[in-house]
């Protein structure tokens, strides 16, 4: 069995749902980096935009002048721990991958055949999310006739389109998009149904955490990390690859726990 990796999310936003007071400053940022990479993270995750629901759209270059000192900051500090950028602008992700960045994680949904030809000539890899609409939107557009089977299908034309496009199938890596375009019960079937998709052979990556769906009643993100490592256990047993997360410390724990068992007699 492959070992599943943990991926830290970092928002170089002043308006994260989760950090939420101004986190774009670059000694906050890395020592948030630094925070990750003793707790054992595998991949940074680095974002410039939020894409929480309602979220504003920035512009590339706003979008650039947040990511880029922080991804070669990270690059030049922590050489051997890949970096993901978090954008849907091809701008963006070319001049993150000239500064060394080794996955871009696009959660559009429908990434243009530009940007997996970028990806492609840098010889990077793609995160493919499942999603409906803008984040002004989505949560408008989460009527489904068959869920699973749907998001599968949405999935699977994803992975052929980056692949005709050049990119090897095992640097395509898909996500189905958990909060985005789904409803509460809807993600809890999601969920219940992760293994659903491990036949598309290619990776799998969950990203649930502190998302409103995991909530109790009036609780802010920072309420909501029990919920959130359980999930991701389950998500492990429905064979997520990456867990991307804000709790690295944490979920290092329960990603070596269910490593464990898994070798248990």
């Amino acid at each position: 069995m492959t070992k599943p990796l943990l991926m830290g999310i970092v928002n170089a936003t002043p308006d994260s749902f989760y950090d939420g007071n101004p986190q774009n400053n670059l000694p906050t940022l890395l020592a948030k980096c630094k925070d990750y990479a003793d707790g054992g993270v595998d991949i940074f995750d680095i974002g410039g935009e939020s894409t929480r629901p309602s979220a504003a759209p920035v512009p590339a270059e706003e979008e650039m002048n947040r990511v880029l000192p922080l991804i070669k900051a990270v690059r030049k500090t922590w050489p051997k721990i890949p970096v993901s950028l978090d954008t849907v602008k091809i701008p963006v992700a070319l001049e993150g991958l000239k500064a060394g960045v080794a996955i871009i994680n696009d959660v559009s949904g429908t990434p243009d055949k530009e940007m997996f030809k970028i990806v492609k000539d840098f010889n990077a890899q793609i995160v493919v999310m499942h999603t409906r609409g803008t984040p002004q939107t989505m949560q408008t557009m989460t009527d489904y006739t068959d869920l699973l089977g749907e998001i599968k299908e949405f999935l699977a034309r994803k992975i052929d389109e980056a692949v005709s496009c050049g990119i090897a199938k095992q640097n395509v890596i898909i996500d189905v998009g958990f909060g985005f375009a789904k409803t509460r019960e809807q993600n809890y079937e999601l969920l219940k149904h992760l293994s659903f998709f491990k036949d598309l052979g290619v990776r799998m990556l969950v990203g649930l955490s502190r998302k409103t769906f995991l909530a109790q009643k009036r609780e802010l993100p920072p309420k909501r990390k029990a919920q959130t490592l359980a999930a991701n256990l389950v998500a492990l047993q429905g064979g997520a690859d990456i867990l991307r997360v804000h709790d690295v410390k944490d979920t290092r724990k329960i990603m070596d726990f269910y490593q464990e068992l898994q070798g248990a007699k």
